[in-house]
């Protein structure tokens, strides 16, 4: 770096020391005496977050200089913003009631209320044969994306359209979603509710490129440290360059190959812009964490599928020479081939255990696959439990239903509240009853089941009848009537009762939950979701009449019933959501997860293993015919039209940058097995299986 440069921006992969050098940053600029509360640190998702807390945590001690770092994303603090500023803009932004507080609204809250206004029309998009989460979430989608990109909820139509060569009838579906965004909008703007999109579109077209905040953040920011600029909307990019104008100092970061969370707005090209606004763009090509033969062979994989497309003013940078690399030493076995989708699992299971034995930590392993379902994760953890080795599932994008623990807390709080008018099954009350109680399997759970609703189908009764506790088993009673007392005399906010019912009851010696740290993050993050539901309606003092489906005055409103109802439609925690942090327990366990949410995520692991790479799906985009991340993009012209040949291109460039991306992130060897038959008996030949017999054919 020359004498007086201030403003910098670090390209390279992951692993090359980008991160570092901006840690380093902060800690040198504290260290000069320079005002922490003068200091922005933006990065993509908290969970970024953690190394410049840590080193902030370790010099604060020492230094009393005023205030802290501004550490947060472009999410967070347009939040903060807007709400700071909302007295300022609320009117020109269209707000029926700008004197009113604003009320910020998670993902979760806004498909509960547009839930309401797509039921009344749910035939409308019969045609779609979407389950109504999908629907929801890919409505929220385009919304988002216009927001994060500049363009009005008017336009959503229009574009979807240009992706689209079928049946005229999808382009009615269009114009219905569009119509059904717009009330949305309207409702959200007549109630102060600010949803994601609401948040981005004020932030950005309302609040940006007003003078008053212009100069807020020009005498607020002085110093900028932006991490993984390219894994964030068009909207940062906007912010920064006109923090960058007026700033002192700048340093800037880009993962290259990088742009994993194109489908949540991600934007590389509109990053790099950035570039011509820094006195110099430092290249960092070697990656220290990375091992040398795994980049190599990802390197050869990668050229299959083209190089990344660069515009033509950023000149691509000559990739580092192979001689001398075995590319076959990027494996830890030849690839793994079985006939059907068990057999891969086995494959996997007796190379995790072999890798084991030889003092791997489960920890250092990752099974990655294009989807991942719940059968992966329990044929993982049947198989590898005599073996003492724990999985752990990261899939953000899980309805909170799924889940046994939250199925079985539901139970419960239907059978504390018999007033929600809730009957209860047999069946569901016997697998509530053998999660709540440690070691009572379903057999004993289901005549307990069958004598506790035999007086009530809304109420746990008292059992004591001697001969049924001689079957169950003694020890069961007590925990039993322990359960069932406390749910009778309890009845609070549904949070408040959710967390009382885990410190009282579930988490105490006997019980399920006891010393389960997963369970427990489970329970968090439901916890957590309840609280931030009803609190939206009480910050926002919403009646029944005022919803969008209004009730009439006359009918029973629970805000408790409403979330119970609303999570059983796997509406809640059914879409990702950019701040969003995935569930993660710090335990020694092998991780299992899609390979985006890998990548989203930064993970690094010393062992990768690669599963199904004969699916379609390394390749192929998820099926979502309402939201479409290219066409809903800033660099997209309006009118244009998605072609083939676009399609095949995003697509040879997508899966380049994941086996860039997967491979930068593998310290040790790299595990590839597929079968012949996916899991639903489907014969797949994808392309990036062909692309691997390829280069180690060559490799030779």
């Amino acid at each position: 770096m020359a004498p007086g440069v201030t403003k910098i921006y670090f390209t390279g992969p992951a692993g090359a020391g980008k991160t570092s050098r901006l840690v380093a940053r902060l800690v040198a600029l504290i260290s000069a005496n320079i005002r922490p509360d003068r200091i922005l640190v933006l990065v993509p998702q908290q969970a970024q977050a953690a190394a410049f807390r840590a080193a902030l945590a370790q010099i604060k001690g020492r230094f009393r200089a005023r205030g802290e770092p501004d550490i947060t994303t472009i999410y967070g603090l347009a939040q903060q913003h807007v709400s700071l500023f909302f007295p300022l803009i609320a009117e020109r932004a269209g707000f029926t009631h700008p004197q009113h507080e604003p009320v910020m609204i998670n993902v979760e809250a806004a498909q509960y209320f547009l839930d309401q206004i797509v039921a009344p029309r749910a035939a409308d998009f019969d045609d779609l044969k979407l389950f109504r989460p999908r629907l929801l979430g890919q409505i929220l989608d385009s919304m988002n994306k216009a927001a994060e990109c500049g363009f009005g909820l008017d336009e959503i139509a229009e574009r979807l359209g240009a992706a689209w060569s079928g049946d005229s009838q999808r382009l009615v579906s269009f114009r219905r979603v569009q119509e059904v965004a717009l009330d949305f909008r309207r409702y959200c703007l007549d109630h102060s509710l600010l949803d994601f999109s609401l948040q981005m579109e004020t932030f950005a077209q309302h609040l940006l490129d007003t003078s008053s905040y212009r100069d807020y953040i020009t005498a607020r920011y002085r110093h900028v440290l932006a991490d993984n600029v390219e894994e964030n909307p068009p909207v940062m990019h906007d912010f920064l360059a006109e923090v960058l104008k007026t700033c002192d100092s700048a340093w800037l970061a880009e993962d290259d190959p990088g742009g994993y969370r194109l489908f949540l707005g991600a934007d590389v090209e509109s990053a790099r812009t950035l570039r011509a606004l820094c006195d110099e763009v430092v290249s960092l090509d070697h990656s220290y964490t990375a091992a040398p033969e795994a980049v190599a062979f990802g390197r050869a994989l990668r050229q299959r599928f083209g190089p990344p497309a660069r515009p033509s003013s950023v000149p691509s940078l000559p990739l580092p020479p192979e001689e001398g690399v075995a590319l076959r030493e990027a494996l830890g076995d030849a690839p793994g081939t079985t006939k059907y989708w068990t057999g891969m699992v086995d494959w996997v299971v007796n190379h995790i255990v072999d890798l084991a034995g030889r003092g791997v930590h489960p920890r250092e392993i990752a099974v990655l696959a294009p989807y991942v379902e719940d059968v992966l994760r329990f044929e993982l953890q049947e198989r590898l439990h005599p073996h003492d080795i724990r999985v752990r599932l990261v899939r953000p994008s899980r309805p909170l239903h799924d889940h046994p623990i939250v199925r079985m807390l539901v139970i419960c709080a239907s059978l504390a509240h018999p007033e929600w008018g809730q009957p209860v099954l047999v069946s569901d009350l016997t697998r509530a009853l053998s999660v709540a109680v440690d070691q009572l399997d379903v057999a004993r759970a289901q005549l307990i089941a069958d004598a506790a609703l035999k007086a009530s189908t809304r109420q746990l009764v008292p059992l004591e009848d001697p001969a049924l506790w001689q079957r169950v088993g003694m020890r069961f009673f007590e925990r039993y009537s322990l359960l069932q007392q406390w749910l009778t005399g309890t009845a609070d906010q549904l949070d408040l009762f959710w967390q009382r019912l885990f410190t009282d009851v579930l988490s105490q010696p006997g019980f399920g939950l006891h010393q389960d740290r997963e369970g427990a993050l489970v329970c968090d993050k439901l916890f957590r979701s309840a609280r931030t539901f009803r609190e939206v309606f009480e910050r926002a003092q919403l009646t029944a009449q005022e919803l969008p489906a209004a009730r009439p005055a006359t009918a029973p409103f629970d805000i408790g019933l409403e979330y119970i109802n609303t999570l059983g439609e796997d509406i809640i925690a059914a879409q990702y959501a950019p701040e969003r942090e995935p569930d993660i327990a710090d335990d020694d366990a092998v991780l299992v997860t899609p390979a985006y949410t890998y990548l989203i995520n930064n993970f690094r692991s010393r062992y990768q293993f690669w599963l199904d790479i004969n699916s379609l799906g390394w390749y192929e985009r998820v099926y979502q015919p309402l939201t479409h991340p290219y066409v809903l993009s800033r660099r997209w012209a309006r009118g244009r039209v998605w072609t083939e040949e676009d399609e095949h291109r995003s697509r040879q460039l997508m899966l380049n940058k994941v086996i860039g991306g997967l491979t930068y992130r593998c310290a040790g060897k790299l595990y590839l097995v597929s079968s012949q038959l996916s899991i639903s008996g489907q014969e797949e030949a994808g392309p990036l299986a062909r692309a691997i017999q390829k280069v180690l054919r060559q490799a030779k």
